[in-house]
């Protein structure tokens, strides 16, 4: 996708961090902005803040856990602007600590908004841009943490491991349809996303906290650094967008290590 101006662009977790710094990028670029986040009063300050500088902008509250909600953001996109052409699909959240304190409640919560939550969401705008005939452009956030595991960060490990294969598949599912898909992997970037916990239901068993990421993205990038990068990448049809390229020894040490694995069974 080359050009952005009058297009619509569809974000979840768009009120804040990440999302809110991609959804201002595009606003530059003259886009129609509709943000998606859980809570209602801050993603409509969100979309107030886009109208101010003169993009057009609406803000919906919706909870990728539930289908009807996604359901709701697919029929704002097409009531406000007439549909989407490129969706972000960002809604996440972390958990970490030691893994041997992690709780099947801390699991669920992870997996349920980082991975089934980009299921929901990518599976239902795929639809409607495959349905619109007009090509356009789906992002998926992940993470440095899709290919880079450890112990203290693992359900939200597995989770952009998963979105990373997700995206791998929906690339090669669109591309047909003239539909780019973009893997998002940011490395840290100082977001609040260390307050998770603010979402979890009283009632889990929490053995991980949000909290733990926080020494980890202190200093990281500021999430308006990341629009740009991503509409360069849009732009470019990348299958993966980096933040950061400072990792690239733990990324080589780890095909390295597969490659060697594979010498060693065959030699």
């Amino acid at each position: 996708m080359e050009h952005f101006e009058g297009k619509v662009a569809v974000i979840t977790g768009g009120a804040r961090g990440i999302g809110l710094g991609i959804a201002r990028a595009f606003a530059a670029e003259g886009m129609r902005v509709l943000l998606g986040d859980i809570d209602a009063a801050t993603v409509e300050a969100a979309a107030d803040e886009l109208r101010q500088g003169g993009a057009q902008a609406h803000g919906v509250a919706v909870d990728v856990r539930d289908a009807e909600s996604v359901e709701a953001l697919v029929a704002a996109s097409q009531e406000h602007f007439g549909g989407a052409d490129v969706v972000v699909n960002n809604a996440g959240v972390y958990l970490g600590g030691p893994m041997s304190g992690l709780t099947f409640d801390d699991w669920r919560f992870v997996l349920d908004v980082n991975l089934d939550g980009m299921f929901r969401v990518g599976q239902r705008f795929a639809q409607l841009l495959r349905e619109q005939g007009r090509g356009g452009h789906v992002v998926n956030t992940a993470s440095i943490g899709g290919f880079l595991s450890h112990g203290e960060g693992v359900a939200y490990a597995v989770s952009k491991y998963g979105v990373v294969a997700y995206s791998e598949a929906l690339r090669g599912e669109l591309e047909p349809h003239g539909i780019g898909v973009s893997t998002l992997c940011p490395g840290p970037i100082d977001t609040e996303l260390p307050a998770s916990d603010r979402l979890r239901s009283a009632s889990d068993q929490s053995g991980a906290v949000s909290e733990a990421l926080a020494p980890f993205i202190r200093d990281g990038m500021k999430p308006d650094d990341v629009g740009p990068i991503v509409v360069r990448g849009i732009r470019k049809n990348l299958a993966y967008i980096f933040t950061h390229d400072d990792m690239r020894e733990l990324f080589a040490t780890r095909f390295q290590n597969v490659l060697n694995a594979m010498d060693e069974i065959s030699g």
